[in-house]
């Protein structure tokens, strides 16, 4: 068959076998390409995978890392305390016995004097044995009081031994010391000053609010990736699959449970001093307007609702309802305590330190 293409400077004709080879080979050619760029896009896609996984399991080894040495301080701290019960216990006891000796004492040297006064006759004799043989009885269970005073006493200088192990243990992680001079009791000092810190651990927001596979923006100037132009970035967005735990930072109430148009589901918390966090682009909800949390409860779920270009969390942190850098308060732990007091200097720590004294430390 032929096919006859008449035009102005003249006629060509064509058969259908060429006009399918022509055809056939413009096929061929796209299935090419088409090949080659699908594998293309398959490699690439590999690697960024592979990628993503090695950032997740680093950050993953991290939070692991840094949740262990927080329960380990915990636990320490548990275990000084219980060691502290059974040493006063054992001195209260050490106490009653001591004053038990005393008293025994006395009666062995007044019996003493009389025996020595007493006159020897047949009435007083008999007398005189009976309070012999009650002096050599009183006698007898004194000795079995020394020798458990001996015990006790062995016991207690094991127990204070390990007493001010852990004790110099403790100063050392909350970096303190007591003057060589001073007359307040160790143990009492340091256990104020701990529980002073961890009442501030558990009012002050800090520590991670979510295990996250990294951080993908900070605090401040950026390219909006939506938006695209530079503008202000008032949080940190910690990059986490949907459904990823979120946790609270330290104790407070939760004041806003809603939906906004650019931060998606959103959740406030106001906590002690005029600290708030806020929280967006979640995935559920697991608290109410209202609600009261404690530091380390689980508060939400990430997701990527609102304006979002992934699943993430978009965390800010907020001083008399101001934006402020959550860097250094993510980072603040009992182990660099006084870091935080002198390195943000936007907040007004001095009133915080008229009610808990902040700069414990005495130079050495």
């Amino acid at each position: 068959m032929v096919i006859t293409l008449t035009t102005g400077a003249g006629s060509k004709q064509f058969s259908m076998s060429k006009v399918a080879r022509y055809v056939a080979l413009a096929v061929f050619l796209l299935l090419v390409l088409y090949f080659f760029v699908s594998n293309f896009l398959l490699v690439k896609t590999t690697d960024n995978l592979h990628e993503l996984v090695q950032d997740h399991q680093l950050l993953n080894g991290q939070y692991t890392e840094l949740l262990g040495t927080q329960q380990k301080y915990e636990q320490e701290l548990s275990q000084l305390s219980d060691v502290f019960d059974k040493v006063v216990r054992q001195r209260d006891k050490l106490a009653l016995e001591n004053g038990r000796i005393e008293i025994l004492n006395d009666t062995l040297s007044a019996m003493t004097d009389e025996r020595d006064k007493l006159k020897i006759d047949s009435g007083s004799i008999s007398e005189l044995k009976n309070s012999l043989s009650q002096t050599e009885q009183e006698r007898d269970k004194l000795q079995v009081e020394n020798i458990k005073i001996e015990k006790i006493n062995a016991s207690l200088d094991k127990n204070l031994t390990a007493l001010d192990r852990s004790l110099d243990e403790l100063e050392r992680v909350l970096n303190f010391q007591l003057p060589a001079n001073s007359s307040q009791d160790r143990f009492e000092r340091l256990a104020i000053l701990t529980k002073q810190r961890i009442f501030l651990l558990n009012s002050i927001p800090n520590g991670l609010p979510i295990k996250a596979m990294r951080v993908n923006d900070g605090f401040g100037m950026r390219f909006h990736p939506i938006k695209k132009v530079r503008t202000m970035h008032r949080g940190i967005d910690y990059k986490a699959l949907r459904g990823t735990a979120v946790y609270a930072p330290a104790d407070g109430v939760v004041s806003a449970v809603e939906r906004r148009n650019g931060s998606g589901k959103y959740i406030k918390i106001s906590h002690n001093f005029g600290f708030e966090t806020s929280y967006s682009h979640l995935n559920k909800y697991l608290v109410k307007v209202g609600e009261y949390v404690h530091k380390g409860q689980k508060i939400a779920e990430s997701g990527n609702t609102g304006q979002s270009t992934g699943p993430h969390l978009h965390y800010e942190l907020l001083y008399l309802s101001k934006a402020i850098d959550p860097a250094d308060f993510t980072a603040w732990n009992i182990a660099n305590f006084e870091k935080i007091f002198t390195k943000v200097e936007i907040v007004k720590w001095a009133s915080l330190k008229n009610l808990y004294p902040l700069n414990q430390s005495v130079p050495r």
